[in-house]
């Protein structure tokens, strides 16, 4: 065994662990030490071990006693032993569990797992919508990032925060940007909504570089930037301001419509709005054929989604093509 190579390995390990691996080591050879010197008062090596623990830690419960001169010397370096290295490991265990609390809470812990959401920039939005993600799915892991905060703005362990700037590599690899599934690009609306739509692009590009195969989910705030956050990779673009006009038209002209959309985009309603993959069977029939036959009555069919295109309240003559997805409103 090569001694240099495990004591470098040793040295790796951190210091809660090696005082661990020290008290262990040290607890159970005294308790074999204690059987063998003493073998009637400790006819086993489970009541040596035993012994050396409860006295290591200074409990001592006095169910085991050494009778011997060299047992108690034994035992006056175990009790030596316990005041001195089981002492510092449990103030250095609390001290570890103290400073990763600390961590955590103001964004300097790294995140370790994988298949999880990244949210890009903290504000009203991104708060709503991370609270509704953790509504539908409680054990779904989301992590923020944001450089304006100081502390994770959200009490809660399912939301793990990440302070720095996302267009940094470093940030993006605490956030373990590699192993995510989704990321959700907010925009800053305190700023010039052109400069704040080139930074989510830049963003973007920084996110794609290092993980092409995520789902993007970008929000914009002009049009003029659309095409370049399609050329950077992006999945699914969301322009907020067009988003907010056309509501206010329809709302202008149908008064009360923002209760319907509402309805229909809250996921906490009776109602909702979603995609279904059509039964293959379905292919090649016409639209018509296809609602005659549909056979689950808590879904209304309204359109088809067809590759990049949307077709609403489709002609009953329509014919179904393979790929095409169901338009549906839940109840």
């Amino acid at each position: 065994m090569n001694f240099s190579a495990v004591a470098h390995t040793y040295a790796r390990f951190p210091v809660v662990l090696r005082l661990f691996l020290m008290a262990a080591f040290l607890v159970f050879t005294a308790g074999v030490a204690i059987h063998y010197i003493e073998p009637d008062t400790f006819p086993t090596i489970f009541e040596g071990v035993w012994w050396a623990l409860v006295t290591a830690s200074t409990v001592g419960y006095g169910d085991y006693t050494p009778v011997t001169n060299v047992g108690r010397f034994l035992a006056f370096f175990v009790i030596m032993f316990g005041i001195g290295v089981v002492s510092f490991f449990v103030t250095s265990l609390a001290s570890t569990a103290i400073t990763t609390r600390n961590a955590f809470k103001h964004g300097e812990l790294s995140f370790k797992k994988k298949e999880h959401y990244v949210v890009i920039g903290w504000n009203e939005r991104a708060k709503n919508m991370i609270l509704h993600l953790q509504q539908l799915n409680d054990r779904l892991d989301i992590v923020l990032i944001d450089q304006t905060m100081k502390q994770s703005p959200l009490n809660n362990n399912m939301l793990h925060f990440i302070r720095g700037n996302p267009l940094e590599d470093r940030t993006l690899k605490r956030a373990n940007i590699e192993k995510a599934t989704t990321v959700i690009i907010t925009a800053n609306l305190h700023g010039h909504e052109a400069e704040a739509d080139s930074k989510s692009i830049i963003t973007l590009l920084a996110i794609k570089g290092l993980n092409p195969n995520i789902y993007s989910v970008v929000e914009i705030l002009t049009p003029d930037q659309k095409n370049n956050c399609l050329r950077a990779g992006a999945d699914e673009i969301v322009e907020t301001s067009l988003l907010t006009s056309l509501t206010m038209v329809n709302s202008t002209m149908y008064h009360g419509i923002t209760k319907v959309i509402y309805q229909l985009l809250d996921h906490q309603s009776d109602h909702m709005l979603l995609y279904e993959e059509i039964p293959s069977h379905f292919i090649g029939k016409t639209f018509g054929e296809c609602i005659s036959q549909f056979e689950d009555k808590s879904k209304l069919v309204i359109g088809i989604s067809r590759k990049d295109e949307i077709i609403l309240h489709p002609l009953t003559s329509s014919v179904m093509e393979d790929g095409d997805k169901f338009i549906i409103i839940k109840r």
